[in-house]
């Protein structure tokens, strides 16, 4: 078996090399094929995962993202696998360039896997038609559209064993191997689990329907199915029970009803398309396979409908949202492996009927060779043409994420005549023009063909220079500073999760994890974010010394005399912040569940609210400023929020501020609306800033610039300001205010200091608590999993305070105080998979000494169940979300 199968990971290496070398990318040329979000989030994590496994950074209380959090379920959602662990092997600032390999190694495996399964259900498969099947998975569609999600990859080459498993289970009642790879794939994507639960659920009842006749086997297959199914979720459970948690928390849950009732009834199919299209020989198999025998062959009928049911939500997208947990923002089939996968089946099994007819010839057939030779060269013609005259329209998907219907139609041309050159192939191979040496050779070299064509497109065009982050790199390492402390971004220079990677604490995060309290504090404090994107970049000097935000990163060109300049490099500074106060300090409240919540009031009355509580000052910390001119533009107070509204809709409005700013005083604009996490917002490109003349913002607010805009700090002077009013907009916080700097510093010099240090998943220190009823505030953002001993003697409560951070009573005098996190779920899950672990050796072993027959008062039991679970995901996946986007 290894024999035969080990040439389609070579094969499959060799092609993308030879896509590398033509297109210039690592390890011939300095070139990555990142792009989305391999460079938003998973190179970024796979860094995180490099600091974790080196001692920088903690696993379980990563402050390397989002003001601290669990890396748990970012882990197990980006980058488990086992390949991750190889990013011990490489410099952090070439990891950019290794993601070639590791996309490489993934290919190599879905195509091994591949092989192993055709190998295991079609035994009269040849070496070589096994690997022009398996290269064909590797290089299918899924992996076209989706490499840069990496983790998915490994998901894919799972697919296969999965299958096999399941057929084990079927035909030998062998469910060992099913129990591990379903396992296997919970590890690494427990998101994409609910997709493959989906599949098994649907699969195994049409299977078990049309093809087994006897009812005690039916029984005895779903007994199995479910007793392997729920030890291998026990077994898996310190994965998905954090991950869960940690999911429902985040701002990306969404109302299911609503996300099915709106939108369109058909799906971008223009880029679900490409599942199908890369794997021009299922539709060739289809249109040679004889209708009438095919139904009546119940294992081919099972799976014709099997694989019409995972074609049906490529088109019809209330249904596709429901095979994506009720939404998706972009990525539009990742179930997509399975359907590839299943279709392939249909060119197997074509072509393993022809190696059974009788009568195969032994000689060569000149005619049938030169056919198939001019087959394959009309196919690599139009291939050469189509890349070298359409190669901007084919590969859009990689500059916009999405296709279009120009380049629909190319790729079908290109579909179209691959379809009829593996149809003829096959049809040669029927009449005995070819013998089945040469008709192996014409299928691997039409498949390696349609590989590159597809792998040009998709993964050529991806390519792109590395050199943009160096700089970002040369940054690391550069803060000698032994206490607690986070790192900030005046702007959004490089991915949000990337300051992270060169293992800087920060604020930055991005991923479908990002919490919802977090992501809504740090909007309503005056920082950015849009959709499940949160950066450091925004805020005040206030919002800044509370989150422990002690040193920025600007552009070399932004610095100033003031800045006190760490390092500078041709792109960046890095920049120590001016203020003294400590990564926490203590408060006083007389009831503490009072500041749990930030006030419904407008950022700059957070800003006060947030200077009063923490400091306890009743000194005004900010000041509002009223435009001194406004020319095209009515402002309106409705008293819930700021309507401006021009006079002439053809021409911009002006707001002038003329500010005489006393002291020294850093002026913001805020422009602000709805707390929500949209990828658009009402209010957006509707201003342009201008401060003494000189343009600090184009457009403002936008979606990568939401928070307050900072128009620069001025010490007794005057300042004019000019806002251009581009369209009509309503806001419920609007204007120009100045932040007192001089009264910020004396109440950070007079706030009590805390030192405190980060061991693992702990954070501990000793803290002075003075004064009526004293709280150590932390910059932490809140989580359930939060435990604290204050003095070695009690375990203290934990607050949640200010929207998102959390606050620890002291006693008076010394507090010794210990921190520690544990993910909410991550202990009950741990006892769930040492359980689940001993369940499944049980059965085995239970199994192997022959103990079934103990389990059949079981099987009817199973078997209700199971026509339950099937009937209500048939419903519930195909029928339930069509009738809600009718009626809703």
């Amino acid at each position: 078996m290894k024999r035969r199968c080990w040439p389609a990971p070579i094969a499959t290496a060799a092609l993308t090399l030879l896509l590398f070398f033509l297109f210039d990318l690592y390890p011939f040329k300095n070139q990555t094929l990142a792009w989305c979000d391999m460079k938003q989030q998973v190179i970024p994590f796979l860094l995180d995962f490099q600091n974790i496994l080196k001692g920088n950074a903690d696993f379980l209380l990563n402050m390397q993202n989002a003001g601290g959090m669990s890396f748990l379920g970012v882990f197990f959602f980006f980058v488990s696998s086992p390949f991750t662990f190889l990013v011990l092997l490489v410099p952090a600032e070439q990891m950019y360039l290794f993601v070639n390999i590791l996309v490489l190694l993934k290919m190599a495996l879905c195509s091994f896997t591949a092989a192993l399964f055709f190998r295991h259900r079609f035994s009269n498969l040849n070496s070589v038609q096994i690997l022009a099947l398996s290269i064909m998975y590797a290089f299918g569609g899924y992996t076209m559209l989706y490499f840069q999600n990496m983790v998915w990859l490994d998901v894919m080459a799972m697919f296969p064993l999965l299958m096999i498993g399941l057929d084990r289970l079927i035909r030998q009642r062998k469910p060992l191997c099913y129990a591990l790879s379903l396992a296997a794939i919970m590890v690494l994507n427990f998101y994409l689990t609910y997709m493959v639960v989906l599949f098994v659920v649907l699969a195994f009842g049409i299977y078990l329907r049309l093809t087994q006749n006897r009812l005690e086997e039916r029984k005895q297959s779903v007994l199995l199915l479910g007793i392997s199914t729920v030890c291998a979720l026990l077994a898996t459970g310190a994965v998905w029970l954090p991950s869960l948690f940690q999911y429902l928390s985040s701002a990306r849950t969404v109302g299911l009803i609503e996300s099915i009732s709106s939108g369109t009834l058909l799906t971008s199919f223009y880029t679900t398309l490409p599942i199908l299209l890369c794997s021009a020989g299922v539709f060739a198999a289809l249109a040679f396979l004889n209708p009438l025998e095919c139904w009546r062959d119940r294992h081919m009928r099972s799976l014709l409908v099997l694989w019409v049911l995972l074609v049906v939500p490529l088109f019809i997208e209330p249904i596709n949202k429901m095979w994506h947990t009720g939404s998706y923002q972009a990525f539009p089939a990742r179930y997509g492996y399975m359907t590839a996968f299943l279709g392939l089946l249909f060119l197997a099994k074509a072509i393993s009927d022809l190696n059974r007819e009788e009568g195969r010839f032994l000689h060569q057939d000149w005619p049938g060779i030169g056919i198939g030779i001019f087959l394959l060269g009309c196919m690599s013609l139009v291939a050469f043409l189509l890349l070298y005259y359409r190669y901007r329209d084919l590969s859009i998907y990689t500059r916009t994420l999405w296709l279009n219907e120009n380049a629909a139609l190319y790729f079908l041309l290109f579909t179209v005549l691959a379809v009829l050159c593996y149809y003829l192939i096959l049809y040669l191979y029927r009449h005995q023009y070819l013998t089945k040496q040469y008709f192996s050779l014409f299928l691997l070299l039409l498949a390696c063909c349609e590989s590159v064509f597809f792998g040009s497109v998709f993964i050529g065009s991806a390519a792109n220079p590395v050199s943009f982050y160096s700089s970002v790199f040369d940054l690391k390492d550069k803060i000698d500073d032994t206490d607690l402390y986070r790192v900030k971004n005046v702007h959004k220079y490089f991915d949000v999760n990337l300051l992270g990677g060169i293992n800087y604490p920060t604020l930055n995060h991005y991923t479908s994890l990002t919490d919802e309290d977090f992501m809504f504090t740090m909007k309503r404090m005056g920082y950015s974010s849009y959709w499940m994107e949160v950066s450091s970049h925004g805020g005040t000097e206030l919002t800044d010394a509370l989150w422990g935000n002690r040193y920025t990163i600007k552009r070399e060109y932004e610095t100033t005399d003031r800045d006190h300049i760490l390092y500078q490099n041709d792109r960046y500074a890095l920049v120590k912040n001016q203020g003294t106060m400590s990564f926490g300090t203590v408060l006083q409240s007389d009831n503490i569940s009072e500041l749990k919540n930030l006030p419904g009031m407008t950022r700059r009355g957070i800003q006060q609210y947030l200077f009063t509580k923490v400091f306890g000052s009743q000194e005004p910390l900010t000041e509002e400023y009223e435009p001194s001119s406004t020319t095209n533009v009515f402002v309106y107070d409705t008293g819930s929020q700021m309507e401006l509204v021009r006079e002439n809709s053809e021409k911009d409005g002006e707001l002038e501020y003329h500010v005489l700013v006393e002291g020294t005083q850093t002026l913001y604009l805020d422009c602000f609306d709805q707390v929500t996490n949209h990828l658009t917002e009402p209010a957006y490109k509707s201003l342009r800033v201008s401060v003494n003349d000189e343009t600090v913002a184009y457009q403002y607010p936008t979606q990568q610039e939401n928070g307050l805009l900072n128009l620069g700090t001025f010490t007794d002077e005057t300042v004019d300001i000019r806002v251009s009013v581009l369209r009509d907009f309503h806001a419920k916080s609007f204007g120009v205010f100045g932040m007192n700097l001089e009264t910020l510093a004396a109440a950070e010099t007079a706030a009590p200091k805390v030192q405190l240090a980060q061991n693992g998943n702990h954070i501990s220190g000793t803290v002075q608590g003075s004064g009526k009823n004293p709280y150590l505030l932390l910059p932490l953002s809140y989580q359930k999993g939060y435990s604290v001993q204050v003095n070695a003697e009690k375990t203290a409560e934990v607050y949640q305070v200010f929207g998102d951070m959390i606050a620890i009573p002291l006693e008076q005098g010394e507090n010794k105080v210990t921190v520690t996190f544990v993910p909410q779920g991550l202990r009950p899950g741990m006892l769930l998979s040492v359980l689940g672990i001993f369940s499944l050796v049980g059965f085995w072993l239970f199994l192997r000494k022959e103990g079934y027959r103990c389990l059949r008062p079981l099987e009817p039991l199973a078997l209700w169940a199971y026509r339950i679970l099937f009937c209500a995901v048939l419903a519930g996946v195909y029928v339930f979300p069509l009738v809600i986007y009718a009626f809703g």
